[in-house]
Protein backbone atom coordinates (compact mmCIF):
# COMPACT_ATOMS: atom_id res chain seq x y z
CA UNK A 1 0.00 0.00 0.00
CA UNK A 2 0.95 3.68 -0.28
CA UNK A 3 2.10 3.96 3.33
CA UNK A 4 4.48 1.03 2.90
CA UNK A 5 5.85 2.46 -0.33
CA UNK A 6 6.55 5.82 1.27
CA UNK A 7 8.11 4.29 4.37
CA UNK A 8 9.86 1.34 2.77
CA UNK A 9 13.27 2.54 3.95
CA UNK A 10 12.05 2.92 7.53
CA UNK A 11 11.94 0.23 10.15
CA UNK A 12 9.18 -2.32 10.50
CA UNK A 13 8.31 -0.72 13.84
CA UNK A 14 7.88 2.70 12.25
CA UNK A 15 5.54 1.29 9.62
CA UNK A 16 3.52 -0.64 12.16
CA UNK A 17 3.20 2.38 14.45
CA UNK A 18 2.22 4.63 11.57
CA UNK A 19 -0.50 2.24 10.45
CA UNK A 20 -1.80 1.83 13.99
CA UNK A 21 -1.92 5.61 14.51
CA UNK A 22 -3.67 6.13 11.18
CA UNK A 23 -6.22 3.41 11.93
CA UNK A 24 -6.87 4.80 15.40
CA UNK A 25 -7.28 8.35 14.06
CA UNK A 26 -9.66 7.18 11.34
CA UNK A 27 -11.73 5.18 13.82
CA UNK A 28 -11.91 8.14 16.18
CA UNK A 29 -12.97 10.47 13.37
CA UNK A 30 -15.76 8.12 12.26
CA UNK A 31 -16.88 7.46 15.81
CA UNK A 32 -17.03 11.15 16.69
CA UNK A 33 -18.01 12.43 13.28
CA UNK A 34 -20.86 14.51 14.64
CA UNK A 35 -18.54 16.25 17.07
CA UNK A 36 -15.65 16.90 14.74
CA UNK A 37 -15.21 19.96 12.62
CA UNK A 38 -14.09 19.96 9.01
CA UNK A 39 -13.17 23.51 8.20
CA UNK A 40 -10.19 25.70 7.43
CA UNK A 41 -7.70 27.50 9.62
CA UNK A 42 -9.15 31.00 9.24
CA UNK A 43 -5.97 32.60 10.52
CA UNK A 44 -3.73 31.20 7.76
CA UNK A 45 -3.74 33.20 4.52
CA UNK A 46 -1.33 32.82 1.67
CA UNK A 47 -1.45 36.52 0.88
CA UNK A 48 0.08 37.69 4.11
CA UNK A 49 1.33 34.79 6.19
CA UNK A 50 4.79 33.33 6.21
CA UNK A 51 5.32 29.64 5.61
CA UNK A 52 5.96 29.22 9.32
CA UNK A 53 2.43 30.37 10.12
CA UNK A 54 1.01 27.26 8.50
CA UNK A 55 2.82 24.82 10.82
CA UNK A 56 0.21 22.70 12.60
CA UNK A 57 0.29 22.55 16.36
CA UNK A 58 0.58 18.75 16.48
CA UNK A 59 3.67 18.24 14.30
CA UNK A 60 7.02 19.79 13.49
CA UNK A 61 8.40 20.79 10.13
CA UNK A 62 11.74 22.16 9.03
CA UNK A 63 12.74 23.99 5.81
CA UNK A 64 13.55 21.59 3.01
CA UNK A 65 17.32 21.09 2.88
CA UNK A 66 17.26 21.28 -0.90
CA UNK A 67 16.05 24.86 -0.65
CA UNK A 68 12.78 24.26 -2.52
CA UNK A 69 10.66 25.91 0.16
CA UNK A 70 8.83 22.68 0.94
CA UNK A 71 8.63 21.32 4.46
CA UNK A 72 10.13 18.05 5.66
CA UNK A 73 8.55 15.98 8.38
CA UNK A 74 10.88 15.33 11.30
CA UNK A 75 9.52 11.83 11.90
CA UNK A 76 11.91 10.24 9.41
CA UNK A 77 15.54 11.26 8.97
CA UNK A 78 15.62 9.49 5.59
CA UNK A 79 12.66 11.49 4.31
CA UNK A 80 14.35 14.72 5.37
CA UNK A 81 16.89 14.29 2.60
CA UNK A 82 14.22 13.98 -0.07
CA UNK A 83 12.84 16.86 -2.11
CA UNK A 84 9.33 15.44 -1.80
CA UNK A 85 7.73 14.43 1.51
CA UNK A 86 4.26 13.66 2.76
CA UNK A 87 4.39 16.59 5.20
CA UNK A 88 1.93 18.89 3.50
CA UNK A 89 -0.69 16.16 3.19
CA UNK A 90 -0.31 15.35 6.87
CA UNK A 91 -0.64 19.05 7.57
CA UNK A 92 -3.88 19.30 5.60
CA UNK A 93 -5.23 16.38 7.63
CA UNK A 94 -4.41 18.02 10.96
CA UNK A 95 -5.00 21.73 10.44
CA UNK A 96 -8.70 21.48 11.13
CA UNK A 97 -7.83 20.76 14.77
CA UNK A 98 -6.51 24.33 14.94
CA UNK A 99 -9.91 25.56 13.76
CA UNK A 100 -11.62 23.38 16.36
CA UNK A 101 -9.40 24.88 19.06
CA UNK A 102 -10.27 28.40 17.89
CA UNK A 103 -14.00 27.69 17.73
CA UNK A 104 -14.06 26.03 21.16
CA UNK A 105 -12.04 28.88 22.70
CA UNK A 106 -14.51 31.40 21.32
CA UNK A 107 -17.47 29.32 22.49
CA UNK A 108 -16.06 29.07 26.02
CA UNK A 109 -15.30 32.78 26.09
CA UNK A 110 -11.54 32.56 26.59
CA UNK A 111 -10.81 35.86 24.73
CA UNK A 112 -13.43 37.63 26.84
CA UNK A 113 -11.95 36.15 30.03
CA UNK A 114 -8.45 37.30 29.05
CA UNK A 115 -9.49 40.81 28.02
CA UNK A 116 -8.77 42.46 31.36
CA UNK A 117 -5.36 41.04 32.23
CA UNK A 118 -2.83 38.31 31.23
CA UNK A 119 -3.57 34.73 32.25
CA UNK A 120 -1.74 31.44 32.64
CA UNK A 121 -3.00 28.04 31.46
CA UNK A 122 -3.84 27.32 35.10
CA UNK A 123 -6.04 30.43 35.23
CA UNK A 124 -7.89 29.40 32.09
CA UNK A 125 -8.20 25.81 33.31
CA UNK A 126 -9.76 26.92 36.61
CA UNK A 127 -12.20 29.34 34.97
CA UNK A 128 -13.54 26.87 32.41
CA UNK A 129 -13.12 23.58 34.27
CA UNK A 130 -10.39 22.27 31.97
CA UNK A 131 -7.21 20.38 32.63
CA UNK A 132 -4.08 22.53 32.62
CA UNK A 133 -2.77 20.41 29.76
CA UNK A 134 -5.85 21.18 27.66
CA UNK A 135 -5.81 24.88 28.51
CA UNK A 136 -2.14 25.06 27.62
CA UNK A 137 -2.72 23.33 24.29
CA UNK A 138 -5.51 25.78 23.43
CA UNK A 139 -3.37 28.79 24.33
CA UNK A 140 -0.38 27.55 22.33
CA UNK A 141 -2.65 27.23 19.29
CA UNK A 142 -4.23 30.64 19.90
CA UNK A 143 -0.74 32.12 20.18
CA UNK A 144 0.20 30.78 16.75
CA UNK A 145 -3.05 32.27 15.44
CA UNK A 146 -2.20 35.70 16.88
CA UNK A 147 -5.17 35.62 19.26
CA UNK A 148 -2.90 35.68 22.31
CA UNK A 149 0.74 36.61 22.76
CA UNK A 150 3.42 35.64 25.25
CA UNK A 151 3.66 38.19 28.07
CA UNK A 152 6.08 36.19 30.20
CA UNK A 153 7.84 33.08 28.95
CA UNK A 154 8.90 30.07 30.99
CA UNK A 155 11.99 28.00 30.29
CA UNK A 156 10.68 25.21 32.48
CA UNK A 157 7.29 24.40 30.94
CA UNK A 158 4.93 25.67 28.28
CA UNK A 159 2.21 25.24 30.93
CA UNK A 160 3.72 28.13 32.91
CA UNK A 161 3.71 30.75 30.14
CA UNK A 162 1.73 33.93 30.83
CA UNK A 163 -0.42 35.03 27.87
CA UNK A 164 -2.28 38.21 27.01
CA UNK A 165 -4.64 39.08 24.18
CA UNK A 166 -3.14 40.63 21.07
CA UNK A 167 -4.40 44.08 20.03
CA UNK A 168 -6.40 42.59 17.15
CA UNK A 169 -8.07 40.06 19.46
CA UNK A 170 -8.91 42.88 21.88
CA UNK A 171 -10.70 44.62 19.01
CA UNK A 172 -12.49 41.71 17.40
CA UNK A 173 -12.93 38.99 20.05
CA UNK A 174 -13.03 40.46 23.54
CA UNK A 175 -16.42 42.21 23.69
CA UNK A 176 -19.50 40.53 22.25
CA UNK A 177 -21.53 43.74 22.58
CA UNK A 178 -19.18 45.60 20.26
CA UNK A 179 -20.19 45.90 16.60
CA UNK A 180 -16.63 44.95 15.62
CA UNK A 181 -16.80 41.61 17.45
CA UNK A 182 -16.46 38.69 15.03
CA UNK A 183 -17.77 36.11 17.52
CA UNK A 184 -21.32 35.90 16.04
CA UNK A 185 -19.75 34.82 12.76
CA UNK A 186 -17.56 32.30 14.57
CA UNK A 187 -20.59 30.97 16.45
CA UNK A 188 -22.22 29.94 13.19
CA UNK A 189 -19.43 27.49 12.46
CA UNK A 190 -19.57 26.13 15.98
CA UNK A 191 -23.27 25.27 15.78
CA UNK A 192 -23.61 24.52 12.05
CA UNK A 193 -20.75 22.35 11.22
CA UNK A 194 -19.51 20.43 8.19
CA UNK A 195 -18.43 17.00 9.37
CA UNK A 196 -17.08 14.55 6.76
CA UNK A 197 -20.45 12.80 6.81
CA UNK A 198 -22.34 16.07 6.38
CA UNK A 199 -20.10 17.09 3.50
CA UNK A 200 -20.85 13.84 1.68
CA UNK A 201 -24.56 14.23 2.31
CA UNK A 202 -24.72 17.77 0.96
CA UNK A 203 -22.64 16.75 -2.08
CA UNK A 204 -25.55 14.80 -3.55
CA UNK A 205 -27.04 16.10 -6.82
CA UNK A 206 -28.85 19.39 -6.28
CA UNK A 207 -32.32 18.00 -6.93
CA UNK A 208 -31.99 15.44 -4.15
CA UNK A 209 -31.47 17.78 -1.22
CA UNK A 210 -32.73 21.27 -0.48
CA UNK A 211 -30.15 23.79 0.71
CA UNK A 212 -30.54 25.67 4.00
CA UNK A 213 -30.89 29.09 2.33
CA UNK A 214 -33.85 27.97 0.20
CA UNK A 215 -35.52 26.29 3.18
CA UNK A 216 -35.33 29.52 5.19
CA UNK A 217 -36.87 31.60 2.39
CA UNK A 218 -39.85 29.23 2.18
CA UNK A 219 -40.75 29.75 5.84
CA UNK A 220 -43.53 32.09 6.99
CA UNK A 221 -42.77 35.79 7.43
CA UNK A 222 -42.57 35.62 11.23
CA UNK A 223 -40.08 32.75 11.14
CA UNK A 224 -38.06 34.49 8.43
CA UNK A 225 -37.89 37.64 10.56
CA UNK A 226 -36.84 35.72 13.68
CA UNK A 227 -34.11 33.87 11.81
CA UNK A 228 -33.02 37.12 10.21
CA UNK A 229 -31.97 38.64 13.52
CA UNK A 230 -29.49 35.85 14.13
CA UNK A 231 -28.31 35.89 10.52
CA UNK A 232 -27.84 39.67 10.55
CA UNK A 233 -25.61 39.39 13.62
CA UNK A 234 -23.57 36.78 11.73
CA UNK A 235 -23.34 38.93 8.60
CA UNK A 236 -22.57 42.10 10.57
CA UNK A 237 -19.59 40.37 12.15
CA UNK A 238 -18.46 39.03 8.79
CA UNK A 239 -18.95 42.37 7.00
CA UNK A 240 -17.63 44.84 9.58
CA UNK A 241 -14.16 45.37 8.12
CA UNK A 242 -15.43 45.12 4.53
CA UNK A 243 -18.04 47.80 5.14
CA UNK A 244 -15.45 50.06 6.78
CA UNK A 245 -13.19 49.67 3.74
CA UNK A 246 -15.88 50.09 1.05
CA UNK A 247 -16.09 53.92 0.83
CA UNK A 248 -12.38 54.35 0.15
CA UNK A 249 -12.00 51.27 -2.06
CA UNK A 250 -14.89 52.33 -4.29
CA UNK A 251 -14.22 56.08 -4.07
CA UNK A 252 -17.55 56.84 -2.40
CA UNK A 253 -15.82 59.03 0.17
CA UNK A 254 -14.73 61.46 -2.55
CA UNK A 255 -17.92 61.69 -4.65
CA UNK A 256 -18.59 65.40 -5.26
CA UNK A 257 -22.24 65.24 -6.38
CA UNK A 258 -25.33 63.45 -5.05
CA UNK A 259 -25.18 59.69 -5.64
CA UNK A 260 -27.26 56.75 -4.46
CA UNK A 261 -25.96 53.36 -3.34
CA UNK A 262 -28.43 50.47 -3.65
CA UNK A 263 -27.52 47.53 -1.40
CA UNK A 264 -29.41 44.45 -2.62
CA UNK A 265 -30.25 42.07 0.21
CA UNK A 266 -28.45 44.50 2.51
CA UNK A 267 -29.78 43.12 5.80
CA UNK A 268 -28.50 45.32 8.61
CA UNK A 269 -27.56 48.11 6.16
CA UNK A 270 -23.98 48.05 7.41
CA UNK A 271 -22.55 48.87 3.96
CA UNK A 272 -25.02 51.68 3.32
CA UNK A 273 -24.43 53.14 6.77
CA UNK A 274 -20.65 53.24 6.29
CA UNK A 275 -20.95 54.65 2.77
CA UNK A 276 -23.35 57.41 3.81
CA UNK A 277 -21.31 58.34 6.87
CA UNK A 278 -18.24 58.78 4.67
CA UNK A 279 -19.71 61.49 2.45
CA UNK A 280 -22.64 63.91 2.71
CA UNK A 281 -23.25 63.49 -1.03
CA UNK A 282 -24.13 59.82 -0.62
CA UNK A 283 -27.60 58.42 0.03
CA UNK A 284 -28.57 54.78 0.41
CA UNK A 285 -31.33 52.33 -0.37
CA UNK A 286 -31.46 48.84 1.09
CA UNK A 287 -33.53 46.39 -0.96
CA UNK A 288 -34.90 43.75 1.41
CA UNK A 289 -37.79 41.33 1.87
CA UNK A 290 -40.93 42.94 3.36
CA UNK A 291 -40.62 40.77 6.48
CA UNK A 292 -37.05 41.98 7.02
CA UNK A 293 -37.75 45.70 6.39
CA UNK A 294 -38.62 46.64 10.02
CA UNK A 295 -35.43 44.97 11.32
CA UNK A 296 -33.28 46.77 8.76
CA UNK A 297 -34.91 50.06 9.72
CA UNK A 298 -33.97 49.44 13.36
CA UNK A 299 -30.28 49.33 12.40
CA UNK A 300 -30.62 52.48 10.29
CA UNK A 301 -32.45 54.35 13.05
CA UNK A 302 -29.82 53.32 15.58
CA UNK A 303 -27.17 54.83 13.30
CA UNK A 304 -29.20 58.07 13.10
CA UNK A 305 -29.48 57.89 9.30
CA UNK A 306 -33.20 57.38 8.71
CA UNK A 307 -33.30 60.58 6.64
CA UNK A 308 -30.58 59.35 4.25
CA UNK A 309 -31.01 55.58 4.07
CA UNK A 310 -34.35 54.08 3.10
CA UNK A 311 -35.54 50.48 2.84
CA UNK A 312 -37.28 49.41 -0.36
CA UNK A 313 -39.30 46.21 0.20
CA UNK A 314 -39.20 43.58 -2.49
CA UNK A 315 -38.04 40.19 -3.71
CA UNK A 316 -35.00 40.36 -5.95
CA UNK A 317 -36.04 37.14 -7.66
CA UNK A 318 -39.24 38.69 -9.01
CA UNK A 319 -39.23 42.48 -8.54
CA UNK A 320 -37.34 45.23 -10.41
CA UNK A 321 -34.66 47.11 -8.49
CA UNK A 322 -34.92 50.84 -7.61
CA UNK A 323 -32.88 53.32 -9.65
CA UNK A 324 -29.37 53.99 -8.34
CA UNK A 325 -25.82 55.03 -9.22
CA UNK A 326 -24.18 52.04 -7.54
CA UNK A 327 -25.72 48.59 -7.11
CA UNK A 328 -23.98 46.48 -4.48
CA UNK A 329 -24.30 42.69 -4.20
CA UNK A 330 -22.31 41.69 -1.12
CA UNK A 331 -22.07 37.94 -0.42
CA UNK A 332 -25.10 37.41 -2.65
CA UNK A 333 -23.76 35.68 -5.75
CA UNK A 334 -22.22 32.76 -3.86
CA UNK A 335 -25.70 31.86 -2.57
CA UNK A 336 -27.37 31.21 -5.90
CA UNK A 337 -26.92 29.28 -9.15
CA UNK A 338 -25.60 30.98 -12.25
CA UNK A 339 -29.01 31.47 -13.86
CA UNK A 340 -30.26 33.57 -10.95
CA UNK A 341 -27.04 35.60 -10.79
CA UNK A 342 -27.26 36.32 -14.52
CA UNK A 343 -30.76 37.67 -13.91
CA UNK A 344 -29.50 39.86 -11.06
CA UNK A 345 -26.77 41.29 -13.28
CA UNK A 346 -29.40 42.17 -15.88
CA UNK A 347 -31.61 43.79 -13.24
CA UNK A 348 -28.66 45.83 -12.00
CA UNK A 349 -27.94 47.04 -15.53
CA UNK A 350 -31.58 48.00 -16.04
CA UNK A 351 -31.85 50.03 -12.81
CA UNK A 352 -28.51 51.84 -13.00
CA UNK A 353 -28.26 55.42 -14.18
CA UNK A 354 -25.89 55.99 -17.15
CA UNK A 355 -22.32 55.71 -15.91
CA UNK A 356 -23.50 53.77 -12.88
CA UNK A 357 -21.59 50.80 -11.48
CA UNK A 358 -22.41 47.27 -10.45
CA UNK A 359 -20.32 46.18 -7.45
CA UNK A 360 -20.00 42.49 -6.57
CA UNK A 361 -18.25 41.81 -3.26
CA UNK A 362 -17.04 38.24 -2.83
CA UNK A 363 -14.13 36.07 -1.75
CA UNK A 364 -12.93 35.14 -5.22
CA UNK A 365 -11.23 32.03 -6.47
CA UNK A 366 -8.10 32.78 -8.50
CA UNK A 367 -8.41 32.76 -12.29
CA UNK A 368 -5.90 29.91 -12.43
CA UNK A 369 -7.61 28.14 -9.45
CA UNK A 370 -4.20 26.98 -8.14
CA UNK A 371 -3.44 30.41 -6.65
CA UNK A 372 -6.74 30.60 -4.73
CA UNK A 373 -6.45 31.47 -1.05
CA UNK A 374 -7.53 29.07 1.71
CA UNK A 375 -10.40 31.46 2.46
CA UNK A 376 -11.71 31.16 -1.10
CA UNK A 377 -11.48 27.38 -1.39
CA UNK A 378 -12.92 26.89 2.09
CA UNK A 379 -15.83 29.25 1.44
CA UNK A 380 -16.48 27.36 -1.78
CA UNK A 381 -16.91 24.13 0.22
CA UNK A 382 -18.92 25.88 2.94
CA UNK A 383 -21.48 26.87 0.32
CA UNK A 384 -22.39 23.21 -0.33
CA UNK A 385 -24.76 22.65 2.62
CA UNK A 386 -25.98 26.23 2.90
CA UNK A 387 -26.71 27.40 -0.64
CA UNK A 388 -27.08 26.50 -4.31
CA UNK A 389 -24.10 28.65 -5.25
CA UNK A 390 -20.32 28.75 -5.29
CA UNK A 391 -17.39 31.17 -5.35
CA UNK A 392 -16.53 32.75 -8.71
CA UNK A 393 -13.30 33.62 -10.47
CA UNK A 394 -12.80 37.20 -11.74
CA UNK A 395 -12.77 36.21 -15.39
CA UNK A 396 -16.08 34.40 -15.02
CA UNK A 397 -17.76 37.48 -13.61
CA UNK A 398 -16.15 39.69 -16.25
CA UNK A 399 -17.73 37.58 -19.00
CA UNK A 400 -21.15 37.75 -17.36
CA UNK A 401 -20.96 41.53 -16.88
CA UNK A 402 -19.85 42.15 -20.44
CA UNK A 403 -22.61 39.91 -21.79
CA UNK A 404 -25.33 42.35 -20.62
CA UNK A 405 -23.41 45.49 -21.62
CA UNK A 406 -21.19 46.45 -18.69
CA UNK A 407 -17.80 47.86 -19.66
CA UNK A 408 -14.41 48.30 -18.00
CA UNK A 409 -14.68 45.34 -15.63
CA UNK A 410 -12.05 45.40 -12.91
CA UNK A 411 -11.14 43.83 -9.58
CA UNK A 412 -10.50 46.08 -6.58
CA UNK A 413 -9.21 44.55 -3.37
CA UNK A 414 -11.51 45.43 -0.50
CA UNK A 415 -9.91 43.92 2.60
CA UNK A 416 -8.10 40.66 3.31
CA UNK A 417 -9.49 38.01 0.93
CA UNK A 418 -12.50 40.07 -0.13
CA UNK A 419 -12.50 41.74 -3.55
CA UNK A 420 -14.89 43.94 -5.49
CA UNK A 421 -15.70 43.12 -9.10
CA UNK A 422 -16.88 46.36 -10.69
CA UNK A 423 -18.48 47.05 -14.07
CA UNK A 424 -19.70 50.34 -15.57
CA UNK A 425 -22.93 50.98 -17.46
CA UNK A 426 -22.13 52.87 -20.64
Amino acid sequence: DQLDLLAKEGSHRQRTQSKAMASKAAATLLRRGGKHFFTRNWAAKTKSSSAASFAPSLSSFVPNPAGTGAKSYLGSSRLMSSDVTNGRFMEYSMLYHDSVAFLVSNQLGIPVFMASEPKTPADVAKEFNLSVRAASALLVTLCRMDVVQVVKDSDDSVDDIVYGLTPSAQTFLSNRKDLACVSPFVDTFTTNFITPEALLECSLPADEKKDIMSEHLEQDDETVANNARHFMAHMNAQSYCCAKALPKALGLDSVNEPKTLLDVGGGSAIYSIEAIQSNSNMNGIVFELPAIKPITEEYIEKAGLSDRVSVSPGDFFNDPLPAADYVLFSNIFHDWPDSINANLIQKAYDCLNPGGKIVISEILLADDVKSSTPAATSMNVIMLPYTKGRQYRPKELFRRLQKVGFTKPQVINLVDDYDLVVGTKA
